[in-house]
């Protein structure tokens, strides 16, 4: 019904509240006027249906009351109410001269219906009317006591001239002071919303300032709350805690209670305004004289006369209250309530940000410490494969009996199995790095050969003093270095393999000889034979037995 009533009688173009009033009242009377001529109509289709007859005065009387309530109504939708009210003026006050000239009606009640027209006019335009409307009820007073008795013009000039004069002015001065009073009260609409705006950038900004740390977040949210709001003494903030089962007192702008921070807690759904709050999320003003229930004052601090308690809510779930205390008994007033949830709203936003931020630094805290701890436990790793790399080598280089060296010196037609330790690349094996220099004629260049990290050995090459060594040269050079250690690796590893193959197969083979001995003298003899002839060792001796402790050999 309403969603009709906003679609035929539109507000939405008029921004000023005494404007909408204006143009509600305007619907009204237009609809009226409507409603007037309908039942006329069914009036005259009921006289012409019994067989009456009806005059064209009538007829045009009734068609032009209905085309000026449709005017009335069509200007008011298109935002033009001043001249759909004035027309609905004009009607009024020809309707009037109609009647009296048609003697339909006496100069008194035909002035009490100018009257009314001022009164009309000063409602539906404003006070600038009541010159027009006032001038229409004189000329009105002066044609309708023209042919009226001698009495009747006295009482016109003694008694209805000055009832009009006070009741124009009375008209003139309310009207003047009730569009006084909307501006006072639009201003302090504007006012009460400036100060929500300012209040909610300050606190935007001071969230900002303090890097949406919580505690930080919320002692600057009581303060900002109580500075910046009349008749506010005291400003609390409770959380929900995890479990939902106490309102933890979170921030207050009381100083005594300040130190019991985080101590003071009420339960979710208990007998006092918080409690209530926690759990309904309905908005409760508490007053010291007023007829609530007296669990209710339990969160009075000394003085309170008045308490505000909102909830604090993000999307569809409450999590904590904003409790706001007064020592003015009418403190509260239901524009103050009204700010007052905005900005809890958004307080309650910039809490949840904070809280999420911080949750978000204690993950970042321990993704970091967790990644450090990775890093460590590779660098260890690396630091492990480089140690057993490089041990192996070591082992696999002294097994060799000749370490594996080949120089080409191409000036002097040389090729040798052997190279001789330069101090280039003593310096690139130690570093681990490229080393460039120019020595007498020429120039040196010394490329460490790597694996895994671990250097096992070294490449020297010799070129034109005015050769130059590029960055994709030297790139190209790094990766013939690195498929030759990887090269090298390879053939140690299959080495390695191959050795434990054999070693395996020895063992597999004594083990099988053993196996098929039938006593412990054979095992012995054959694990002896077995092992003399797999290592060519001269001599091999095996004894069971333990030696006693006086040198005796045990029985």
């Amino acid at each position: 019904m309403e969603r009709l009533l906003n679609s035929l009688f539109p507000l939405g173009g008029y921004t000023e509240a005494i404007d909408r009033r204006r143009a509600a009242g305007t619907y009204l009377i237009s609809v009226m006027i409507l409603g007037a001529v309908l039942i006329g109509l069914g009036g005259a289709l009921v006289v012409l249906a019994e067989g009456g007859t009806l005059n064209a005065l009538e007829w045009v009387r009734g068609g032009s009351l209905l085309a000026v309530g449709l005017a009335g109504v069509w200007l008011t939708r298109r935002g033009q109410q001043a001249y759909g009210a004035g027309l609905l003026l004009v009607a009024w006050f020809a309707l009037i001269f109609f009647l009296i000239l048609a003697n339909e009606v006496t100069v008194g009640a035909g002035f009490a219906g100018t009257l009314v027209g001022i009164s009309l006019g000063t409602l539906l335009i404003g006070e600038r009317t009541v010159i027009y409307t006032g001038f229409a009820a004189l000329l009105f007073l002066i044609f309708g006591s023209a042919n009226a008795s001698p009495a009747e013009q006295r009482s016109a000039v003694l008694v209805l001239l000055p009832l009009g004069a006070i009741h124009a002015g009375l008209n003139f001065a309310l009207a003047r002071n009730f569009r006084l009073i909307a501006r006072e009260i639009t201003t302090d609409i504007q006012d009460r919303q400036m100060r929500l705006a300012r209040t909610s950038a300050d606190l935007v900004q001071r969230v900002l300032g303090a890097r949406l740390d919580l505690p930080a977040v919320l002692e600057e949210t009581v303060k900002l709350v109580r500075d910046n709001f009349p008749n506010l003494d005291e400003v609390q903030l409770f959380l929900i805690d995890k479990e939902r089962k106490n309102a933890v007192l979170a921030a207050t702008t009381n100083a005594e209670l300040r130190a019991n921070v985080g101590k003071i807690q009420i339960g979710v759904g208990s007998l006092s305004a918080i409690g209530r709050v926690t759990i309904s999320g309905q908005t409760i003003i508490v007053r010291e004289n007023g007829e609530e229930l007296p669990y209710r004052r339990s969160g009075f601090l000394v003085g309170t006369r008045a308490e505000l308690v909102i909830a604090l809510r993000v999307g569809g779930e409450v999590i904590g209250v904003m409790d706001a205390q007064s020592r003015n008994s009418s403190a509260f007033t239901p524009e103050d309530v009204e700010s007052l949830e905005t900005l809890a709203n958004q307080i309650a936003v910039a809490i949840d940000n904070a809280r999420l931020f911080a949750e978000m630094q204690d993950k970042l805290t321990d993704n970091r410490r967790l990644y450090e701890q990775a890093t460590a436990n590779l660098r260890e790793i690396e630091r492990l494969n480089q140690q057993l790399t490089g041990g192996a080598w070591t082992e696999y280089l002294g097994s060799m009996g000749r370490t594996p060296a080949f120089t080409i010196d191409l000036a002097a037609g040389r090729v040798e199995n052997a190279a001789e330790v330069t101090p280039m690349l003593a310096e690139a094996i130690r570093r681990g790095q490229v080393v460039i220099r120019g020595a007498h004629n020429a120039k040196m260049v010394a490329l460490p050969i790597s694996v895994r990290g671990q250097v096992i050995g070294a490449m020297e090459f010799e070129l034109a003093l005015e050769q130059n060594i590029g960055a994709e040269q030297l790139a190209v050079l790094q990766q013939v270095v690195e498929r030759l250690g990887l090269a090298a690796e390879n053939i140690r590893l299959l080495d390695e393999a191959q050795r434990m193959a054999q070693r395996e197969a020895m063992v597999n083979e004594i083990t099988a000889r053993m196996q098929a001995a039938t006593s412990v003298e054979a095992v012995v003899a054959t694990a002896t034979q077995s092992l003399a002839d797999a290592f060519q060792a001269p001599r091999v001796a095996i004894r069971l037995g333990v030696p006693a402790e006086n040198g005796r050999a045990a029985q």
